[in-house]
């Protein structure tokens, strides 16, 4: 076994909510300059905590101060934390009506629970460099996906996980369960279920719909979608040549899974239908005082059966009419975010996923994504707009997006039979109000339109409410 060193990794701030696998990979940096079991929020003191690979969230405070709304149970919660246990559960709950356009005019509610665990495996003192991470799911109601009639999802919480048919209730299902190794001070690998909604980090356009936008193409890239599950089987490595420290850092990921989704299943039965390799690079940097970032990254999706969109029907001896296939398809992505304006220099890396901006400012964002023109229906996909938090007096922690997409669809002879439009476009706003830091609720307004020639341009307002415990 290799050894790690004391301060092996840094400091991170305590975010409010349990992220992706390679959002916790980068705030594992590696900083042999720093103590790891140093924490200023822990009431605990550092000369009492072993180290480990996350850090210790605060869970201090009163009703109207704390992160997180069940606050640190007599002690309890920060103790299991300093022992390498951390529990979390985010409460989500939408009301969205299509007020004009659209498939219906209609109004629907619903919501959503994640439970999410990692277990720190170097602060329990059993494993060095390890870490097991857990997410399961519930959700109820319906949405207005169907009803919008918008090539993506407006409400992507209520998306996800996938079922057999929109909305339909989970009761509870696990879609992320896996575990991390590090081998080295910048090299570790993983394996188990992956969940891959965050694998696209951005400061202002991330956040699984449940804090910052709704609509799946100003969280995701369009050119992604036909062949990266949302959650499924895979493994991967990791490798962080220059860990996130306060003047940026360089994260990079590569993992190969199954293509078949396995949000209520267990995956192991998808093994033979298909594969999935997936390679991206983020980054974050300063300019002067400035944070920023960018990812960038690639899909290569084989051994299964594409249709190529533009090819003529032939007949095949005994099977009639078919349309020719290719066993692969790809797709290539890019994204980026930068502050324009702060009051003060932030110190540290950014969390891009704890669905809030994390200083106080206004930022631009982007993302753009091409995808194999024989086998995917998006030929490319681009979106963008602006971010922020606190920029209204008293809120300081309020935040807001603007946001627009545009997408080309493949020009096909049987989408112009079909009726099919050759774009789809749409625009977002949103503003997201801190009741406390624990408690937030959001007032949404999209635009957006359908890809089928009869249905109008939907016009469509939103209320959501999270709840932190």
């Amino acid at each position: 076994m290799y050894k790690l060193k004391k301060g092996l990794l840094k400091q991170a701030k305590p975010t409010t909510r349990t992220t992706s696998l390679l959002s916790v990979l980068a705030l594992c940096a590696v900083d042999g300059s720093s103590d790891a079991q140093d924490n200023t929020n822990s009431p605990v003191p550092s000369s009492q905590q072993a180290a480990g690979i996350l850090p210790v969230p605060d869970y201090s405070g009163d009703w109207w101060s704390r992160n997180y709304l069940t606050g640190d149970w007599g002690g309890v919660r920060t103790d299991l934390a300093n022992k390498g246990v951390q529990f979390g559960v985010l409460w989500d709950q939408y009301f969205q009506g299509v007020v004009d356009g659209g498939r219906d005019n209609v109004g629907k509610y619903g919501g959503t629970v994640d439970y999410t665990a990692t277990i720190d495996l170097m602060r329990m003192g059993v494993l060095p460099g390890a870490l097991v991470k857990f997410r399961a799911e519930s959700r109820y109601g319906n949405s207005v996906n169907g009803a919008a009639g918008a090539i993506l999802p407006v409400n992507t919480d209520a998306f996800f996980p996938l079922t057999s048919s929109l909305d339909k209730d989970v009761a509870f299902t696990i879609t992320d369960l896996n575990y991390t190794q590090f081998l080295s001070q910048h090299l570790g690998v993983f394996f188990g279920k992956l969940d891959t909604l965050d694998g696209d980090p951005n400061e202002f356009s991330s956040g699984r719909g449940t804090g910052q936008f709704m609509n799946a193409n100003l969280i995701f890239n369009p050119a992604l979608a036909l062949r990266l599950p949302y959650s499924t089987l895979g493994a991967g490595l990791v490798w962080m040549p220059l860990p996130p420290g306060p003047n940026g850092g360089l994260t990079v990921a590569s993992s190969v899974m199954n293509t078949a989704d396995a949000s209520t299943t267990t995956g192991f039965e998808d093994f033979g239908k298909g594969v999935s390799w997936n390679t991206e690079a983020d980054f974050q940097y300063r300019l002067g005082h400035l944070p920023g970032g960018m990812n960038i990254g690639g899909l290569f999706s084989f051994d299964q059966h594409f249709d190529e969109l533009n090819s003529r029907i032939v007949i095949q001896p005994g099977t009639g009419l078919t349309i020719p296939n290719k066993n692969s398809t790809w797709a290539v992505y890019w994204s980026a975010w930068q502050y324009v304006f702060t009051p003060e220099p932030e110190e540290g890396p950014i969390d891009l996923l704890n669905r809030k901006a994390d200083t106080q400012g206004i930022g631009l964002f982007s993302r753009v994504g091409f995808a194999d023109k024989e086998t995917n229906p998006v030929q490319w996909a681009v979106s963008g707009g602006v971010g922020g938090r606190g920029m209204i007096p008293s809120r300081d922690n309020d935040t807001f997006g603007l946001g627009y997409y545009y997408n080309s669809i493949q020009s096909t002879r049987l989408f112009s039979i079909l009726g099919v439009e050759n774009s789809a476009q749409g625009f977002e706003a949103y503003y997201n109000i801190a009741i406390t830091p624990a408690v937030h609720t959001s007032l949404d307004l999209q635009v957006v339109n359908s890809l089928n020639h009869g249905v109008h341009t939907a016009t469509i307002l939103g209320l959501r409410a999270a709840v932190d415990f």
